[in-house]
């Protein structure tokens, strides 16, 4: 669509359910998050898996979220992607948790992702929704470390990350 001239190449938006939503600019807290998360993620994870940031993630012709983070096999090429070939993806809420547990959530799920992490901010929990169990489990605080379920050896602490 940015091709074809639709849409402009500046902010933020995605596909849901053939929808075109905008989304909020990204504030300081969030942005910082992000980027320390960032450098954990790629520095834990194992050379065949890769770590999407910000990047969409086409999961079919109506569906192109735009999650903070995706992690996906190596091998596995970006077009080519779908919802089961996804390990895990990350949202950073601060203005967007209903949105984030609601439709994205539901979205995920309908399309097989394995593992669905919502990292609530402002309440500081983590929802952690995985495909082999509850769908969401209940919430922890961010002080708890985490694992993922598919992603051996990748183990986080979302507290050590925020600023005081």
């Amino acid at each position: 669509m940015q091709a074809a001239g639709l849409l402009m190449e500046d902010g933020k938006r995605e596909l849901i359910d053939g929808e075109i939503i905008d989304l909020p600019s990204e504030s300081d807290s969030h942005m910082s998050l992000r980027v320390a998360l960032n450098r954990s993620l790629i520095l834990q994870i194992a050379d065949d898996l890769r770590v999407a940031s910000r990047g969409t993630l086409r999961l079919s012709e109506t569906d192109w979220p735009e999650p903070d983070f995706y992690v996906r096999q190596a091998s596995t090429r970006p077009g080519d992607i779908h919802g089961a070939d996804v390990l895990l993806v990350i949202e950073i809420s601060d203005t967007t948790l209903a949105h984030d547990l609601g439709g994205k959530a539901d979205l995920y799920r309908r399309h097989g992702v394995c593992e669905y992490w919502v990292i609530d901010v402002n309440a500081r929990r983590l929802h952690v929704h995985r495909a082999d169990g509850a769908w969401p489990s209940p919430a922890v605080p961010l002080t708890d470390i985490i694992e993922p379920a598919l992603i051996p050896g990748l183990r986080l602490r979302i507290a050590d990350f925020l600023p005081d």
